[in-house]
């Protein structure tokens, strides 16, 4: 054990398995992790990507070209607890929360814990997101769990401030350190239309983009009724083109509001698009328009100005500090001062200059090394909590088959007590295999049933999850370590081991060392 002492970040493990998280993996968090991770590689920092699966690690790679990857399990996370290290976490906030965005594995390394804060929106907002009794289940326990933390790294200064109050967390442990756009973000070097021709087609007015969403914080009524306000001189020569996916009810939806503003022929819905047509969209508009009355930072602001566009923008939220220019912002809530706010950003040329200048500013302040660079800097201000105490990971394996009532649930029993049993043995975890009894599995510490996996037991608990044989006639047990290729080994006791005479135990104990060793042959050096 070591003490944790210093402010010197030796080591920083971020969680990466959000870019191939069903709900964020295309944009939002999963784009955030993939950015943070880009920039922390930028600046240099002592960075390790965590990830799970060979998709995640895929994606990785691809988007972080020599980035550090490491496969979660204890051995990673034993190989770097010392002092001077964090773990940061990029899940904590995802609605719902996931199964372990601080893994037991951390918590039992003693190691400091900082998470990015994206927003409270389903806290400050219960009852549109807090309806059902899960959810707000799940926003209370994001609280409690928040509360164990070390830090906070807030995407913006709203976010921080809205954090500290919603999560009661001492606002002096919450470090601002932003957010950046992708290299794909820029302007023009060709006629983007033909990369639009999929989803939106030139017919000679110029382009009003703006991105949104199903929920009713984006604003889209208000933007609309906006549009049909906007004078029809000025509407003649430009369309309004609403980015966003959408469902059936939701388009209908969509298209009422424009006929009621009298829009119904002025405006474009594209539905989802890709990310080349995202960038495209932005290099041909005009203007962009972000009406959202709360964001966490609001990256379709800083995406437009990136391609060069200008942009106009709430004055709620976090959206003030992405651009920094009161002359760029509107009061969502008020329809007429959209429909100004647009009106003017599209014929006043000195105005069109301020926007200009703002959109520029806003590219070369915001950038992903930078976030970088914060969240080095703030890990390493703050330092953690409090004095900590490290400690390595104990070895852990799993063992998933029949256990106790049959004949090779008997020998898988004795091998398991025999691994259990030996010199500086693993800790042995049990993963009950039921599918062929209807008896109870007798779920206990270190005892679960084997659909558990993955679901509320994490497979980076353990070094390795071994796979037994269910045949009792076959003399061979087929281990499989997870997260590797398949192998397997002769154990030819196993099958034979069915009662719990002497013979039994000491073919069981030779099988345990059998075990042992060939796990210990698959194990990465030095862990």
């Amino acid at each position: 054990m070591a003490d944790l002492h210093g402010d010197r970040v030796s080591h920083l493990l971020v969680d990466a398995r959000p870019v191939d998280h069903p709900t964020a993996r295309n944009r939002g968090i999963g784009r955030y992790t993939i950015g943070l991770l880009s920039g922390l590689q930028q600046v240099g920092a002592p960075v390790v990507a965590l990830y799970e699966t060979d998709t995640e690690a895929g994606v990785l790679a691809a988007a972080v070209p020599g980035l550090a990857l490491q496969r979660w399990s204890p051995a990673v996370i034993r190989a770097h607890t010392m002092p001077g290290a964090w773990y940061l976490a990029t899940q904590l906030m995802l609605h719902p929360i996931p199964l372990d965005p601080v893994p037991r594995i951390i918590t039992e390394a003693g190691l400091p814990v900082a998470a990015v804060m994206y927003d409270v929106i389903p806290e400050r907002y219960p009852e549109q997101y807090q309806q059902r009794h899960t959810a707000r289940a799940q926003v209370q326990l994001r609280g409690i769990l928040t509360r164990t933390l070390d830090a906070l790294l807030a995407i913006s200064q709203f976010a921080a401030d809205t954090a500290a109050h919603e999560l009661r967390f001492p606002a002096q442990r919450i470090a601002m350190i932003g957010a950046g756009v992708e290299g794909q973000f820029m302007p023009a070097t060709a006629d983007p239309w033909p990369r639009l021709r999929e989803v939106l087609h030139a017919d000679g007015r110029a382009v009003v983009v703006s991105v949104v969403g199903s929920d009713p914080r984006k604003n889209t009524h208000r933007l609309l009724s906006a549009w049909g306000k906007v004078p029809a001189a000025v509407r003649r020569t430009h369309r309004l083109v609403v980015v966003g996916a959408h469902d059936d009810a939701l388009l209908a939806q969509w298209q009422q509001w424009a006929h009621a503003a009298g829009v119904g022929h002025d405006v474009a819905f594209t539905g989802g698009v890709t990310d080349d047509e995202m960038v495209a969209v932005h290099q041909v508009a005009a203007l962009a328009v972000m009406p959202s009355t709360e964001e966490g930072f609001g990256l379709p602001v800083l995406e437009a100005a990136a391609c060069g566009c200008l942009v106009i923008t709430s004055n709620v939220s976090s959206l003030p500090e992405v651009l920094a220019e009161r002359a760029a912002e509107f009061d969502p809530y008020d329809v007429a001062a959209i429909a100004a706010a647009i009106e003017r950003a599209l014929t006043d040329a000195a105005h069109r200059d301020v926007l200009w200048a703002a959109a520029q500013r806003a590219v070369l302040r915001w950038t992903w090394a930078g976030t970088g660079s914060a969240v080095m800097s703030s890990l390493a201000a703050l330092g953690p909590r409090q004095r900590r105490t490290l400690r390595q990971v104990a070895p852990r394996i799993a063992l998933a088959g029949a256990f106790d009532d049959s004949p090779t649930g008997r020998a898988n029993t004795l091998l398991a007590e025999a691994i259990a049993g030996q010199v500086a043995a693993p800790e042995v975890h049990l993963l009950v295999d039921g599918a062929t009894t209807d008896r109870p599995t007798h779920a206990g510490p270190g005892r679960f049933p084997v659909r558990a996996l993955g679901r509320f037991v994490h497979p980076s608990l353990f070094d390795h999850v071994v796979t037994l044989a269910v045949d009792a006639r076959d003399a061979r047990a087929a281990l499989v370590d997870h997260g590797a290729a398949q192998r397997t080994l002769a154990l030819a006791a196993v099958g034979a081991a069915v009662d719990a005479t002497d013979e039994a135990l000491r073919d069981a104990d030779r099988d345990a060392v059998a075990v042992l060793e060939w796990l210990a042959q698959r194990s990465p050096a030095g862990s």
